[in-house]
């Protein structure tokens, strides 16, 4: 077979390719249609947003106000605070939902391009690679967590941190290890947590087999030595990139609800059970049907194309190299893990940092990624090999997945029949809703999981058997406009149920607008009396009081940093001990009279006059954290604490200047390690290429 020359002008071509498949394939996002729904914008936009506006308003965004009573933000885990990627945003156009939706399209579309990459090692035929990396960009693990916008970006660089890690151990030079530490940090700095747990045994994984992989027998000590410098190396230089990381999150850990293991009857319900594996042939069946699949609607889609499911049964059925048993094995680990049961009870009890897991389908995307591969040396093989002595393996399997869509499209239609579970028997109703959008979420409300069975069925028959042909035929070409064909679809017809709300982003940004401009000074009214929305449009944010620059809330925000004392204190407004702090405003005396003046407003210095009528205490609606102090009369000291949660300082009788400062100084020296060497990495790279140019 013609192998394609691998150069510039065609992998620019081939970016072109994935960003037309990625735009049409999330025609609902990518054409600004509907809005990401659920946790995006409610748990992982609030703090970029933050950021955005504090950097443009000339502030460094340490500590957060506004999220419930303050937190803060550097050691925010799941917005992306040390990516470089959320600060070259922030600090250049800045959020909106606009821009939060295109870099989570980015991200994808990084990660498409990133497998791509990857399949190099293994294959020589572009075109596999291709298919390869348009698999990936279009799985249904993207799919299912469009919402969940750490998962996406962790997933968008692990197939990079793959590329490169192999590159490291094959090739030990300065510009390898670098370059895989950049990528890593960029992975760590903007994945979910589990998934660096995850990632860490994956990798280990990694390394062990490609030392004894290579196993030189009398050169042993040799080889042992150089990959221990070398693991050595690449440790030191990220955790000097790291430093800002290993600070921020050294420093909440002792403070936020989830330092601490989580327990096992809490993260074996949200699992990736066996069940929800049927999605690897019929994705769109895992949309209904709850009660069958017991676990959360995000956490089953795993389809990442009829294609590579067909040659993973085959590669799992013939002669495998020792990459593909291997990656069959990882794989297959990181599904049981993913799927709960004994395997993730196990590791819970028995493996390091598991038991901090909550969402243990997560690990999916390790599995995804090893079968991906396993299925694209197998396809690779089958063009490559003139005798075609997998041909006879290919055609009955095809039979047998035949076989299974047959049995489930009967099925389906059976229960359509006899039992009226079907949308059909209930299109009558469509004419009582007016618009295209409440018609449209009418069908998917309504739609039955016979309905979807069918749908997926009938379209997986007509793919499989042109699929077959291609295969007969070896029409790569045919095979790769299958292969699109069949992630759009799978891709359109699931995002409605797993991805957007039915409101537009347009209609979202209008109500992120009425946010107030950059910092200003929060008005010093009870926290009651802070401006709420309707609720349908506070639904589509979150909460109002991330948004409004006001600070103080009444009820608790379900955000995922969660302090420890601001957690004792909501827990206790239901009581007098709570409740009374509702009315007052987040600034004001607790005896006597005041005149209370905020001067100036940062979140991270607070500018107060308070001229008082008697020696008391200034309470400040802010949650106590190690770093905030005081400065009055030039006597710089340590806040006190005010009930649960709260900071105080002491005022004395008349005129007082009092200077409220949040000052982390260990962790704005890590973060200037952590940029700094961040631009001299990048530099020495960059250093390197030109002078072997």
């Amino acid at each position: 077979m013609q192998q394609i020359k691998n150069s510039g002008r065609f992998d620019f071509k081939t970016l072109i390719l994935f960003a037309i498949v990625l735009f049409i394939a999330f025609l609902p996002i990518s054409g600004f249609f509907f809005y990401i729904k659920n946790d995006a914008f409610s748990n992982y936009f609030p703090a970029k947003f933050f950021m955005s506006e504090s950097i443009h308003a000339g502030y460094l965004p340490l500590w957060n106000p506004y999220i419930n009573f303050g937190i803060p933000q550097y050691g925010d885990m799941n917005a992306g605070y040390w990516s470089p990627v959320t600060w070259l945003i922030a600090g250049t156009v800045g959020y909106n939902a606009y821009s939060f939706t295109l870099e989570l399209l980015l991200y994808i579309l990084l990660g498409g391009w990133g497998m791509y990459k990857l399949s190099g090692h293994w294959i020589q035929n572009k075109n596999i690679c291709i298919l390869t990396g348009l698999a990936f960009m279009c799985c249904g693990y993207h799919i299912a967590h469009l919402q969940h916008f750490n998962w996406i970006s962790a997933s968008a660089f692990l197939p990079w941190c793959f590329w490169s890690y192999l590159n490291l151990i094959h090739k030990r030079t300065v510009t390898t290890t670098l370059t895989s530490v950049l990528l890593f940090y960029l992975f760590i700095a903007s994945a979910h947590p589990g998934l660096i747990i995850g990632a860490f045994y994956f990798f280990l994984a990694i390394l062990f087999f490609s030392f004894f992989k290579n196993d030189q027998g009398t050169h042993f000590k040799k080889r042992l030595l150089q990959y221990c410098t070398t693991q050595l190396f690449f440790i030191l230089a990220m955790v000097l990139l790291s430093a800002g990381i290993i600070a921020g999150y050294s420093d909440i850990i002792p403070h936020f609800i989830r330092g601490e293991k989580i327990s096992l009857e809490s993260s074996l319900p949200h699992s990736s059970n066996i069940k929800t594996w049927i999605s690897l042939l019929l994705p769109f069946s895992t949309v209904k049907n709850n009660a069958f699949f017991d676990t959360e609607l995000t956490l089953r889609n795993s389809y990442f194309s009829l294609t590579f499911l067909l040659f993973l049964v085959v590669a799992v059925v013939s002669k495998k190299s020792r990459w593909q048993k291997f990656l069959l094995f990882l794989g297959l680990t990181f599904a049981l893990l993913s799927a709960g049961g004994p395997v993730k009870i196990f590791a819970h009890h028995y493996i390091p940092f598991i038991g901090y897991v909550r969402l243990a389908g997560e690990f999916r995307i390790f599995a995804i990624i090893a079968f991906i591969i396993v299925a694209a040396i197998e396809l690779n093989k089958y063009f490559s090999n003139e005798q075609n002595n997998e041909s006879n393996k290919l055609k009955w399997i095809s039979y047998i997945l035949g076989i299974i869509l047959i049995t489930c499209c009967c099925w389906a239609l059976y229960n359509i029949i006899i039992n009226n579970q079907s949308i059909l028997f209930n299109l009558a109703n469509i004419q009582s809703f007016k618009g295209f959008s409440e018609k449209t979420k009418y069908i998917i409300d309504t739609i039955s999981f016979y309905d979807a069975l069918l749908i997926q069925g009938f379209i997986q028959l007509i793919l499989l058997s042109l699929v077959y042909r291609s295969m007969q035929s070896k029409k790569i070409r045919m095979l790769r406009f299958l292969l699109i064909a069949d992630i759009i679809l799978s891709s359109l017809l699931n995002i409605p149920y797993t991805g957007v709300g039915k409101t537009t982003v347009s209609h979202l940004q209008s109500v992120i607008n009425l946010s107030p401009k950059g910092i200003p000074i929060p008005p010093l009214q009870p926290v009651k009396n802070n401006d709420t929305i309707p609720a349908s449009e506070n639904a589509l944010i979150g909460n109002w009081s991330m948004y409004n620059k006001q600070i103080g809330t009444t009820k608790e925000m379900p955000y995922p940093i969660q302090l420890n004392n601001m957690r004792t204190f909501f827990d206790s407004t239901l009581g007098e001990a709570g409740a009374k702090y509702f009315e007052k405003p987040f600034l004001y005396t607790n005896e006597g009279n005041a005149d209370i003046t905020i001067l100036n407003f940062s979140p991270n210095e607070i500018r107060i006059r308070v001229v008082a009528d008697s020696t008391s205490k200034l309470v400040v609606l802010q949650n106590e954290y190690p770093h905030w102090i005081y400065a009055k009369n030039g006597v710089i000291q340590k806040v006190g604490q005010e009930g649960f949660n709260f900071m105080a300082v002491p005022v004395n009788k008349g005129k007082n200047e009092i200077v409220l400062l949040f000052k982390p100084t260990h962790i704005k020296i890590a973060m200037y390690i952590s940029a700094l060497v961040f631009i001299l990495y990048i530099f020495i790279i960059v250093f390197y290429k030109t002078k072997r140019i």
